[in-house]
């Protein structure tokens, strides 16, 4: 049987129409676009060639790479954000799909670590901070992952403070310093307390939701 567009999307476990939905497509110009693309020629509208080609034009890309770019494709679409770069989000929706798929490889052993995937979130939320930005610019360097001839002259004065503080940890070398420890227990103090009300709030918020949705179905005799 000859492989088509519409059969790839149901190996992938979603229908033709809720594709089109995503691409912010009626399903009759999904359709002509599937036509135009399997016979090989342009498709009009420039942004849904790239999309079609960041879908469609392998057959072996994995499921969930299919799912992640279909994602971040809906995304652009629904914001109007047409000029995106569509091989960036491709590139950036791979990327997603890789550390996904590292996690759920890691959740897999029984030996996990909470605080690898709190660091993580702490990382994603912060990363904006200069201080996550800059810690992560020097373990990207330190692992190869970044040229380290890349650095800045203020990345350099951080880097070789925190490779000289690290060097003394693998040595058990480091001295303990009362004004520093006492200035971090405290900084690290107030963001607990930060943390536990935004914690708060969120339970706030979702027990307002469940309250609300209740009213609706009150409201609807659903219950009663």
């Amino acid at each position: 049987m000859k492989y088509t567009i519409k059969t790839f999307i149901k190996d992938k476990n979603e229908t033709v129409s809720s594709v089109a939905n995503k691409l912010k497509l009626s399903r009759p110009t999904f359709d002509s676009y599937i036509e135009i693309y399997e016979d090989n020629k342009i498709i009009p509208k420039q942004i849904y060639q790239k999309v079609f080609d960041g879908l469609f034009a392998d057959d072996r890309i994995p499921t969930d790479v299919f799912k992640g770019r279909l994602e971040m494709y809906e995304m652009i679409l629904t914001k109007g954000r047409r000029d995106e770069d569509i091989d960036f989000i491709s590139r950036r929706a791979d990327r997603v799909s890789k550390l996904m798929n590292r996690l759920r490889e890691n959740i897999k052993y029984e030996k996990i670590d909470k605080d690898l995937y709190d660091f993580i979130d702490v990382i994603i939320q912060r990363y904006s901070d200069n201080a996550i930005y800059q810690m992560v610019q020097f373990f990207l360097r330190l692992y190869g992952k970044k040229d380290v001839n890349q650095t800045t002259n203020l990345q350099m004065a951080f880097f070789s403070e925190l490779f000289h503080t690290f060097n003394e940890l693998d040595q058990n070398e480091i001295a303990f310093n009362y004004l520093d420890w006492d200035h971090y227990r405290q900084t690290c103090q107030k963001a607990r307390m930060k943390e536990e009300l935004r914690q708060v709030e969120l339970e706030i918020d979702r027990l307002k939701n469940e309250q609300e949705n209740l009213r609706r179905q009150l409201y609807e005799n659903r219950i009663w």
